[in-house]
């Protein structure tokens, strides 16, 4: 008797097991989205989705150690504010690993507290054609100085933007990204900004479609399409959020930590 009731709660037990299974993959396989160029993202395609993007673990094992030693040494430099010594280090960690973005990428930033902004852009640049689908801050930085030099923003405009990074309060942000845009309202990465920091949905919406009219660099446009999506979805319109996020994912000019960031906040919402 005891030898049939465990045969039948094995049974009964495989059973349910395999209607477990069954549910979990019929949720993995879930199209969550689907547009008209036959683009498709189903549950199983957002798993693991962090929404960040490390580009310091990009390739890490193929750069050589001198390299990386003469990186670190030329941060600690830059942090110091040894410019000259610093940009020496990068300089030859370049050489020494030509295909690696992040020396010429930190080359770039040194030059711009120099406020060299000719080598800054010339870095920026060649940061953006190494990693054409971003690399931290280089698209921005490439579109901004490009736009310096052109004479449609101030000199200087950018290494001042960047100071909103370090300011520790969201009002402090939003009100200076306001004054950047009332003196140069072209100026897409603060209508970023405001669209992260404002309060109202309608504040926010009115600052993407800001940002986006003056062709942004491929990470700003990417970051105020994710910031429209959000208030779409708290607007309950979640199949017009899920369109948008979408169109960020399957853009092949948006940076990779766009899609990431895209593919967490779609996974958000259809959960």
């Amino acid at each position: 008797m005891n030898k049939i009731k465990r045969s039948i709660f094995l049974v009964f037990a495989l059973f349910l097991g395999s209607c477990s299974t069954n549910g979990e993959n019929e949720t993995d396989n879930k199209i969550v989205f689907k547009d008209d160029k036959g683009n498709e993202i189903s549950m199983s395609d957002l798993e693991g989705v962090t929404g960040s993007y490390n580009w310091e673990l990009k390739d890490d094992t193929q750069i050589p150690e001198e390299a990386n030693r003469l990186h670190q040494e030329a941060r600690q430099y830059g942090g110091e504010g040894k410019y000259d010594l610093a940009i020496q280090k990068l300089e030859k960690a370049y050489e020494i690993a030509p295909n690696w973005a992040y020396p010429v990428y930190d080359l770039a930033y040194t030059y711009l507290l120099q406020k060299d902004f000719s080598n800054a852009l010339k870095y920026y640049k060649m940061t953006d054609e190494m990693e054409p689908k971003g690399f931290f801050m280089a698209p921005v930085g490439h579109w901004s100085l490009k736009k310096e030099k052109a004479g449609e923003f101030h000199e200087g405009l950018y290494l001042a933007f960047m100071q909103i990074e370090w300011m520790s309060t969201s009002e402090e942000k939003l009100q200076t990204a306001k004054m950047i845009v009332d003196k140069f309202p072209k100026y897409a990465p603060a209508w970023e900004v405001i669209a992260q920091q404002a309060s109202s949905n309608e504040e926010r919406l009115g600052a993407v479609e800001k940002g986006l009219s003056f062709n942004p660099d491929i990470s700003t446009k990417g970051m105020l399409l994710i910031n429209k999506a959000l208030v779409k979805n708290i607007q309950k319109k979640e199949e017009e959020a899920k369109d948008i996020l979408g169109e960020v994912i399957f853009d092949k000019e948006t940076t990779l930590g766009n899609i990431e960031l895209a593919k967490s906040v779609l996974l958000t919402i259809v959960k």
